[in-house]
């Protein structure tokens, strides 16, 4: 018995060994793939990050805010928080701010957020800190306080997207000018290897991962009371890495985003998309998303009457709110086991509606920045001049700004008092425009589905009927009054229509918005008794609508309109909603559960959304051509970043520049845009106009004489290829309309005294 005993024991030694062996042989095996991978993935692809730019200052132009970095406006639009967390829409275990602050590199003990290290991203650092921004965080980097886990979480609002800078060379010296409003150009969406997001990750695993960081970490962030606490900030911390590895969209193997965004892009709209409706809701909606865009520039957008480069939103706070759903705003929209939430808490979201106004109100006093001519250059008047009248022959129909008459603006924005304050944007399709259609095409084909929320077609018929009739009440007002001016100036008989405009019922806030069913019809019998009969499409709505053009729009209007909200009512399916539809109920849904939290009345909610503009989308597959005051500020050119400068920009599509570094700012001032003249270190980004989604075609002046003779004679019969907008231009044309869009200035301009609106005085709590 005691020999087997013995032979158990030796037995069992041996196997302890060879398993204490192999444990031993497993973790240095894991230890040493660890390390390979943080070599390959976070050590290796950091030194593929550009250096920080060197300029000595940064000059603020003056755009109506004040001078310098704390001048109130700047600081209210770079700093007020927007309900926002890391990771997107995080609720349960978001990026604290003190964490941010704190957080060391992957390696070594250098700060993360340290001002030369967010520079490498191409993030804006201001030189000095202020009291809304003490820890020098980048520009639109800030935090609000979470009242459920007592802290305060890192915010990022609109304005890290919408700052831009250049940089000048002055008499030898390099200096900063920064652009407010204008496009940002780091890389905060990329997941490419080295880039700001994935760099984040490995630090904060670094940091939970290595006792000794982490010990530096804690105490800097508990502070006096170290050490208790510390095991509560470990397990916190934990919760936040694997939440940023749990958010589906950034999984590398679904592969939802196939083209580098690179710096200075993101896929906005798609990136919002697969936020709210795939990481929100379901994983089923995850779509992918290959179209990388610019971020568009945003003085002057609040007189836009569309905005979005596919002129998709017309709402000023619709427009926000969709911004704060894909930047991170929390948003729960099912409960644990995947089924919709109680009718009653449906839809509460971590938006700060009132600081989305203050935000909005602050950028509505923004001017557009002018040509710093100490800095980039004196301006050539001469050819400046020569310029303006080819822009006015070439550009002007389709740049503008074509501001709206008192009546079309009324109908548009009832609550804009100022005249010329609603611009018209039209939206040119891509068999006119020809630029890289991806964009475009992806937001009308994608489809998602609501369900899972609650969402019927009853809600859905409730949220959006009392808007379309509106609209349609609101438009019919607009063209009755066009007609009738109309046929006054045409020396035509408008005694009867006049009587009717007199008489016209037009609801106000709150008021139920019914169809006038009989006023209808009489104006129908008015129209019909003229020879003015409906047409059966819905009419075109061009720039300048003359007296045929809004006789056939009232028409349609009285005879069509009401069966036309039927049909488009009865083709919304919340199983397979439209990009442009689904992000539309989705911000009616948050904004209506807002002003029912808060007792807001409807005068108070036709402010807050924007001089009573009416959210309700409009999905074409096109790309608008924006007003151009400021343009010089903004490369590279086209909605996807695709041309580097404006010189290109006149050029035939086949001269263009295939693949151009995206990065650096060095600003050239005589084509206008980035230098592009770097040589290619393996650093940085390059942009390959040749890949799907980066096309830097269309928009081209390629015409020939007898082409544009043609088309003059007969525009229907002789429409202009697909892609050419005008004639082929000589280089001194090129450069006369380049030298004039550095003084170009949009009018009517912003009425001396503006001031925007009040709209939080009735507010409960306010």
């Amino acid at each position: 018995m005691h020999r087997i005993a013995a032979a158990f024991r030796r037995l069992l030694d041996v196997r302890l060994r060879t398993l204490l062996k192999l444990g031993l042989g497993l973790a240095l095996a894991l230890a040493l793939l660890a390390a390979a991978g943080f070599w390959v993935f976070v050590s290796l692809p950091a030194h593929s990050i550009p250096e920080g730019e060197a300029f000595e200052g940064i000059v603020y132009l003056d755009q109506g805010w004040g001078e310098g970095p704390a001048a109130a406006g700047r600081q209210a639009y770079y700093y007020t928080p927007q309900g926002t967390s890391i990771p997107q829409g995080e609720a349960l275990a978001p990026l604290r701010y003190d964490w941010f602050v704190h957080l060391e590199m992957p390696t070594g003990r250098e700060r993360f957020a340290d001002p030369a290290h967010m520079r490498r991203y191409r993030f804006l650092v201001d030189d000095v800190a202020t009291p809304a921004n003490p820890d020098r965080l980048p520009v639109g980097f800030t935090r609000h306080f979470d009242p459920l886990l007592g802290e305060e979480v890192l915010d990022i609002t609109c304005a890290a997207c919408h700052t831009g800078e250049l940089i000048a060379h002055k008499g030898g010296r390099r200096v900063a000018v920064r652009i407010d409003g204008g496009q940002a150009m780091h890389a905060f969406t990329d997941m490419q290897r080295g880039s700001f997001a994935p760099t984040l990750l490995a630090s904060l695993i670094a940091t939970w991962s290595n006792p000794a960081k982490f010990d530096r970490f804690a105490r800097k962030v508990i502070g006096a009371r170290y050490p208790a606490g510390k095991d509560a900030l470990h397990a916190a911390l934990g919760d936040t890495v694997v939440a940023i590895l749990r958010r589906g969209q950034n999984n590398p193997l679904r592969h939802l985003y196939p083209v580098r965004e690179g710096f200075g892009r993101t896929d906005a709209l798609g990136r919002i998309a697969n936020t709210v409706f795939g990481d929100h809701l379901a994983k089923g909606n995850y779509q992918q998303a290959g179209a990388p865009v610019s971020y568009p520039y945003l003085w002057n957008i609040w007189k836009f009457d569309w905005v979005q480069y596919n002129g998709s939103v017309s709402q000023p706070l619709a427009r926000n709110v969709g911004e704060a759903l894909g930047v991170g705003a929390t948003l729960r929209m099912t409960n644990t086991h995947g089924g919709p939430l109680p009718a009653s808490e449906r839809f509460r979201s971590s938006v700060m509606i009132p600081n989305l106004a203050t935000i909005e109100h602050t950028l509505q006093t923004l001017q557009p920045p002018r040509w710093p001519e100490d800095l980039l250059g004196r301006i050539d008047r001469p050819l400046a001049e020569r310029g303006r009248v080819l822009f006015e022959r070439h550009c002007r129909d389709c740049h503008g700004p074509h501001p709206a008459g008192a009546a079309e603006q009324a109908s548009m924005a009832p609550l804009k008092r100022d005249p010329g304050t609603v611009w018209k944007i039209e939206v040119v399709p891509l068999s006119h425009i020809g630029t890289d259609a991806t964009a475009a095409t992806g937001f009308v084909e994608r489809r998602y589905d609501l369900t899972a929320a609650g969402l019927d077609r009853k809600e859905i018929d409730g949220l959006l009927r009392p808007l379309m009739q509106r609209e349609l009440v609101r438009d019919t007002r607009y063209r009755l009054s066009a007609v009738v001016d109309g046929r006054r100036a045409a020396g035509l008989d408008a005694d009867a229509l006049a009587a009717e405009l007199e008489t016209y019922p037009l609801p106000g806030p709150g008021e139920p918005a019914t169809v006038p069913t009989a006023r209808f019809a009489a104006i129908a019998a008015l129209l019909e008794a003229d020879g003015i009969e409906a047409p059966h499409a819905v009419p075109d709505d061009p720039p300048v609508c003359d007296l045929d053009c809004q006789g056939a729009h009232l028409a349609w209007n009285v005879v069509r309109g009401r069966g036309e909200i039927d049909t488009e009512l009865a083709m919304v399916d919340p199983a397979a909603l439209s990009e442009g539809r689904g992000l539309n109920l989705l911000g009616l849904l948050v904004k209506r559960r807002w002003f029912e939290d808060t007792g807001a009345d409807a005068e108070t909610r036709e402010c807050l959304e924007g001089f009573g503009t009416l959210d309700l989308p409009q999905e074409i597959a096109g790309y608008k051509p924006r007003p151009l005051e400021g343009v010089w500020a903004t490369p590279p050119f086209l909605h996807n970043g695709s041309v580097p400068n404006l010189y290109e920009m006149l050029l035939p599509p086949e001269q263009r520049s295939v693949r151009f570094p995206v990065g650096q700012r060095d600003y050239d001032s005589v084509r206008v845009g980035f230098r592009i003249d770097l040589p290619d270190d393996g650093k940085g980004f390059w942009l390959d106009t040749r890949e799907p989604g980066n096309r830097n075609t269309g928009h081209g002046f390629t015409a020939t004489p007898a082409m544009l003779e043609r088309h003059r004679q007969d525009p229907r019969r002789h429409p202009l290829p697909p892609g050419v907008i005008g004639p082929l231009l000589a280089d001194a044309e090129r450069m006369a309309i380049i030298e004039y869009l550095k003084i170009h200035r949009d009018t009517p301009a912003t009425p001396t005294g503006f001031q925007p609106p009040s709209c939080l005085a009735r507010v409960a709590g306010r």
